[in-house]
């Protein structure tokens, strides 16, 4: 009877493992390191989107038969999918490509590929558009959209306006546990990216709104192990995919194209600096680490208070008559279009 070798793990075949194994043992490792949940989960969705293109493309996702240049077709398909304003942003691309590099770093650290497969691999320049944030137009179409004396209206026109009023980002207020929400107090404790805990205030109009939807139209859970604010109509969580599909069907019912989930994080990060508030209390409102993020929407409301300052135009103030202002330098017997008849002129000495 033949016995098997004792082989060592450099000498066992392991170009024959599949991708979604390995995405198994990657999941496993990053939350033992501690990783948050959505960050588990954006690894899983980008890997999970990589596997589907994969077998789409009918090619095989057998670690031994993936290279750079498979990556990269990957990477060009993604580039070219439809998205918000035609192709997928960069920046969206930029961090599926970050999270692809992760895993395969990963892969090489721990011996299933030789070295880091995408080590050469550089990251997608991106591109930073200037974002227009939402107007006090957009935002009274927006809430004429929503009935807010329905359950679904009633919730809808809550989320709208937490997310307006606190510029919690998509996952924030998906995952915002009930516990958290202290609605006489108007405010609530948010768990962020990288597990931290911030509080962030909201207004009496907001409220107004959360009061509406907890005390006549939220329903009972649907199970002890429930405990987010914001449920669906059958008691279980709202999922951001729920929130983004609710976004889509409300950018059309009302008209604004650009509208989407993080639209509303910049129009109050933008608001919130043109109201007076300080750039560093917004910084802990958003949960950013640094103030890089912040510059950017302090650039975005400078340009709209500039436009906005027309109203205070010195000369409007004066409220002089056109008759006044303009007839003094007018020819009306010179027929030719000249405003100053003696326009071109040399003087006669």
């Amino acid at each position: 009877m033949a016995t098997k070798r004792n082989l060592r793990w450099e000498e066992m075949e392991k170009s024959k493992i599949d991708l979604s194994v390995l995405m198994q043992h990657f999941e496993v490792n990053n939350r033992t390191e501690g990783k948050s949940p959505r960050t588990v989960g954006w690894y899983n969705e980008v890997l999970g989107l990589f596997v589907r293109w994969l077998n789409d493309e009918e090619s095989s996702t057998a670690i031994g038969n993936i290279d750079e240049n498979t990556v990269r077709r990957f990477i060009l398909h993604i580039q070219e999918k439809p998205g918000i304003k035609g192709h997928t942003s960069t920046h969206t691309v930029a961090n599926r490509v970050r999270a692809l590099k992760a895993f395969f770093a990963w892969l090489g650290k721990k011996g299933y590929t030789v070295g880091d497969l995408l080590r050469e691999l550089k990251m997608p320049k991106t591109v930073d558009q200037v974002i227009e944030p939402l107007n006090e137009e957009d935002i009274g179409k927006i809430f004429s959209g929503i009935n807010a004396n329905t359950l679904l209206g009633a919730r809808n026109c809550a989320l709208v306006s937490l997310m307006l009023d606190t510029g919690l980002r998509l996952s924030e207020v998906a995952y915002l546990e009930e516990s958290d929400v202290h609605l006489e107090d108007r405010y609530v404790k948010v768990l962020g990216k990288g597990g931290k805990e911030r509080i962030v205030a909201f207004g009496v109009a907001c409220q107004r709104a959360m009061l509406h939807y907890c005390h006549h139209f939220r329903v009972d859970p649907s199970h002890n192990g429930v405990s987010t604010f914001f449920l669906t109509i059958d008691g279980y969580p709202l999922s951001p995919y729920a929130i983004k599909s609710f976004f889509r069907r409300l950018s059309k019912a009302v008209g604004i194209s650009r509208l989407h989930p993080h639209l509303l994080r910049h129009t109050y990060a933008t608001s919130f600096i043109l109201n007076g508030g300080d750039i560093f209390l917004l910084k802990q409102n958003l949960g950013h680490s640094t103030l890089v993020m912040v510059q950017n929407y302090l650039h975005i409301a400078s340009r709209r208070a500039a436009i906005q300052s027309q109203e205070f135009s010195p000369l409007d103030r004066f409220n002089l008559k056109d008759s006044r202002r303009y007839k003094h330098g007018m020819d009306r017997s010179n027929m030719d279009g000249k405003i100053y008849s003696n326009a071109g002129r040399q003087r006669s000495h």
